[in-house]
């Protein structure tokens, strides 16, 4: 059994020209013992696609269908992300196709970067996540955090 059970780390993958990229094997496995699932939800975030494991979509869904939304701004978050949702599977060869609209909504082309987020996946172009943390001071960032996170402190 893989004693990992969140999805952490990065790795930088290529873009095939039918839009397939290789999901890290460290996160197929986590898909197949701790969701006996291979299937994501993708979804564009502007900046990046985030990939959630069916289990962890479906526990969204029933949160949002237990307390709707009041909020507009919320409602419209909602319906956009949902206008954006594609389901998709990794194949044998450890793949998954990113839909075109997916991949234009990022302007995702050759290569990306993938990223564990606990319990979801990210998937970046180079040239946006490179942007993303371009200017950022980590000890600064730490500090903040280690604010609300005590158990953080080093």
């Amino acid at each position: 059994m893989n004693p990992q059970t969140s999805f952490k780390g990065k790795s930088i993958h290529a873009l095939n020209e039918a839009g397939r990229i290789s999901i890290p094997s460290k996160f197929r496995d986590i898909l197949k013992s701790k969701y006996g699932d291979e299937t994501l939800v993708l979804v564009t975030m502007g900046t990046h696609i985030v990939g959630y494991p069916i289990y962890e979509w479906v526990k969204l869904e029933k949160m949002w269908d237990e307390n709707p939304p009041k909020d507009m701004k919320v409602k419209k978050f909602l319906r956009f992300l949902y206008s954006t949702a594609e389901e998709v599977s990794v194949d044998k060869q450890g793949r998954i196709l990113i839909p075109h609209i997916l991949r234009e909504s990022v302007n995702l082309k050759n290569e990306c970067i993938i990223t564990g987020q606990r319990n979801r996946v990210e998937i970046w172009p180079v040239d946006k996540w490179e942007a993303e943390f371009k200017d950022v001071n980590i000890a600064e960032l730490y500090e903040s955090v280690s604010k609300d996170f005590p158990e953080l402190s080093i």
